[in-house]
């Protein structure tokens, strides 16, 4: 009798040890598989398309998609890495410089520009302590240099990449199964509702994936073309920090107006009209069109809800983030829906007029 009592509770601890050992062992490799599950949910479309081109036959659609979007998307990346290795490393050495240099000199062009010399000076007078100087420097020396520790483990990026590129080829062959299964699950938990929690994450993932970390990487490789033609220094840089400005509404005016103003304070002036138009053209037309087209497509999640989650998960979770955010507030809004529409139901019509 007492081993009958037992039973239940051994079953639920054999099982507990079991799932926490399956999470330690796959936690070291949570990066590249989630990334992998991100990069199919974001293509299944596609996916399905080259399947039924391929005659159903799975396992080499998966093999033919998955080197696709190494060609499109790993490759690019890798190279792009190591472009910006080589152009933050002496940016990060002058500023170096300069915050263990002495005085600071007053620029000849900040003498031209009436009214600015004023402004100016306290500050330089402020950083002409080296303790001030030091702590002002740190936090925009402290990215730059996470970046070069991160870019310099080669060994541990095309570690990560080479998972994730393993990862997905066998969520693309395997995915419908493990997705139906899933719902399976979920419904069994959610009361029915798991292939409705299951679709919300899915239309998050493409959501943010082609209207947020895609248009804000094609506003990016924009931008980078431009800076590269105006001839301004170290244009990786600046199209990447235009790209991760990008993530914010009307962030890439944080970075492509300093750039037309120093192009305007040397004297360049065709340059500086010629970087202006294209920012407002090329890379605001990006952001007018594709961005609204794809969160605001068949996916039916508020604007504001996909922003404070990749905002939110950036912050919490790191890169991410930037995917795993939205679809934890996407999980909630679908609950929240399924519980309002069942006390709609149960009030009756007086309820619903």
């Amino acid at each position: 009798m007492r081993f009958e009592l037992l039973r239940p509770v051994l079953g639920i601890a054999a099982l507990g040890v079991v799932v926490v050992g399956a999470a330690r062992t796959l936690w070291p490799f949570l990066d590249p598989i989630l990334w992998a599950m991100i990069l199919g949910s974001a293509t299944w479309p596609a996916y399905r398309r080259l399947r039924a081109w391929f005659g159903g036959r799975e396992g080499l659609a998966a093999a033919t998609m998955t080197a696709i979007l190494v060609l499109v998307v790993v490759v690019p990346v890798f190279f792009l890495s190591l472009s910006l290795v080589r152009e933050v490393q002496p940016t990060v050495e002058r500023m170096q410089k300069w915050a263990d240099g002495g005085a600071l000199e007053m620029p000849d062009w900040v003498k031209n520009v009436p009214g600015l010399e004023g402004q100016v000076k306290p500050w330089m007078e402020r950083m002409t302590d080296p303790r001030t100087r030091e702590a002002w420097i740190r936090g925009t020396l402290l990215p730059a240099e996470r970046l070069m520790r991160w870019s310099r483990n080669i060994l541990r990026v095309a570690g990560v990449a080479l998972l994730t590129v393993f990862a997905l080829f066998f969520v693309y062959r395997d995915g419908e199964k493990a997705a139906r299964e899933v719902g399976l699950l979920l419904d069994k938990i959610a009361g029915g509702q798991g292939k409705e929690l299951l679709r919300a994450v899915r239309e998050t993932v493409r959501a943010v994936f082609f209207g947020w970390l895609l248009t804000a990487a094609a506003q990016g490789v924009v931008s980078m073309i431009g800076y590269w033609i105006c001839g301004l220094g170290s244009p990786v840089l600046l199209g990447v920090a235009t790209g991760l400005a990008a993530v914010i509404p009307f962030g890439v005016g944080l970075v492509w107006i300093p750039a037309v103003a120093s192009l305007a304070l040397a004297g360049e002036w065709g340059k500086a009209v010629f970087l202006t138009v294209w920012s407002l053209g090329f890379v605001g037309l990006i952001d007018n069109f594709l961005r609204p087209l794809f969160i605001s497509g068949p996916s039916k999640i508020p604007f504001v809800i996909v922003f404070f989650g990749v905002m939110g998960g950036l912050l919490v979770y790191g890169l991410l983030g930037l995917v795993l955010g939205p679809c934890f507030l996407a999980i909630l809004l679908a609950l929240w829906r399924q519980w309002s529409g069942t006390l709609v139901a149960a009030s009756g019509p007086e309820a619903q007029t």
